[in-house]
């Protein structure tokens, strides 16, 4: 058994390692130039001290460079390969995701393969999809000899629509976040007077780098840009109101852009026996958890479905810590046991079947003994309940949705509990 007193020490260290991760990171951007124009990596680099932060950077930003591109360029491999980045920043080529024969054989195929190469060498990094903005004007995107195209784009906002689509789309087939850059752009263009393009009609001013780096922020420390210092030469109200745009792209739909894809959720439900409990882990996330209980009595585990046996009566707190990475979640419920008296589990004469169940379950108990019967959802709720049974009865579970229960069967001193499958 583990004392508390270890419990304590693997919380301090844990926490150390934690707040060091989330005020030190390293990004790579793989991108071209509307990556490199005005050194969008420094401007987000800048960004991040301003908040006391520390972003680490690193970046290939060839002109014109595609994915397919930097799926084969040595210094974008080399650069993925040195390993230990938080998070990759990938920018595609700004015309090719609004042509579908682009987007469909050349774009998700390398998107693909990208991700393979990060993941193989940054087990533990986050992608993200720097979604970039349409020309000015809109009009009809090409390839260099016509052969395939887009739409004919009226304005700037078909065009964006298109864009956003896509990198929606990219992101989500390789479960990465989406930095929406151009839904920022789209948001402060058709809210001011503003230019954000320069004269190519193509290319960002300061000021749209500025909303890019002020969305990368935001996506990668999971915190707001508004009234950071750091204006990058902008006036001071220019500044606040790029942030305040970039923060509500961002922000306001986190789930469209899965900002927090790599963010663990903690659950279990448990079914007890007397002193034991047996405890079902319910965490779900994208990549393989580590977890860490605490059963409220000084004991500690690590496994995946612990088997916890209480030494005396008594209510306590279970807390899971369910974690990828760097990322955590925890959650906490209360248990309450008892040693069991009358009839043991193992001799109970209640069965229940089928089991798992669809539509109905029976419960089989002895004809002179009334019993009661309780349903308890992964959340600890209680979602059924009979009362007043005997003998062998038929409970109709129908409108319950799909999922694992706890089923307790209380009689006189009897208490039967198992794990119920609901199909």
């Amino acid at each position: 058994m583990i004392r508390k007193w270890l419990v304590v020490f693997v919380v301090l260290i844990l926490g150390q390692q934690v707040g060091y991760a989330q005020d030190t990171l390293r990004a790579l951007f793989l991108g071209n130039s509307y990556t490199q124009y005005n050194n969008l990596p420094q401007l987000v680099s800048e960004l991040s001290r301003a908040a006391n932060k520390v972003l680490i950077v690193d970046s290939n930003m060839p002109g014109g460079h595609t994915f397919a591109n930097h799926s084969t360029n040595a210094t974008s491999l080399t650069n993925i390969r040195t390993g230990n980045w938080d998070y990759v920043i990938l920018q595609e080529q700004s015309q090719i995701p609004t042509i579908d024969f682009y987007r469909i054989n050349s774009t998700l195929p390398a998107a693909k393969r990208l991700r393979d190469t990060i993941m193989r060498y940054n087990s533990c990094a986050t992608i993200i999809t720097y979604m970039t903005w349409g020309r000015r004007f809109g009009g009809r995107q090409c390839d260099g000899s016509n052969t395939h195209c887009s739409a004919d784009f009226a304005n700037f906002n078909q065009m964006q629509d298109t864009l956003t689509k896509a990198y929606i789309e990219i992101s989500d087939s390789i479960n990465a976040q989406c930095a929406p850059v151009g839904v920022a752009w789209q948001n402060v263009l058709n809210d001011t007077n503003l230019v954000l393009h320069i004269a190519d009609n193509s290319h960002p001013t300061l000021a749209g780098s500025y909303v890019a780096a002020c969305v990368l922020y935001g996506a990668i420390w999971k915190r707001s840009s508004l009234n950071l210092s750091y204006t990058a030469g902008l006036t001071n109200s220019l500044a606040r109101y790029i942030q305040a745009k970039s923060d509500t792209a961002l922000f306001s739909q986190t789930q469209r852009w899965n900002l927090n894809i790599n963010k663990p959720e903690a659950n279990f439900q448990f079914q007890d026996s007397g002193l034991s409990v047996d405890f079902s882990n319910l965490s779900t996330a994208l990549n393989p958890l580590t977890y860490r209980w605490d059963f409220g009595d000084d004991s500690i585990s690590i496994e995946e479905n612990p088997i916890h046996s209480y030494a005396q009566s008594g209510t306590y707190t279970v807390t899971l810590i369910a974690s990828f990475c760097n990322n955590h979640d925890t959650i906490q419920r209360t248990v309450t046991v008892a040693p069991i008296t009358g009839i043991s589990k193992k001799t109970s004469r209640f069965k229940i079947y089928p089991n798992p169940a669809k539509t109905f379950i029976n419960i089989s108990g002895p004809s002179n003994l009334p019993y009661q019967v309780l349903i308890i959802n992964s959340l600890g709720k209680e979602v059924l309940a009979f009362k007043n049974c005997t003998g062998n009865t038929q409970f109709n579970i129908a409108k319950l949705p799909k999922g694992i229960y706890t089923l307790t069967v209380l009689a006189n001193g009897i208490r039967h509990t198992e794990k119920l499958v609901k199909e």
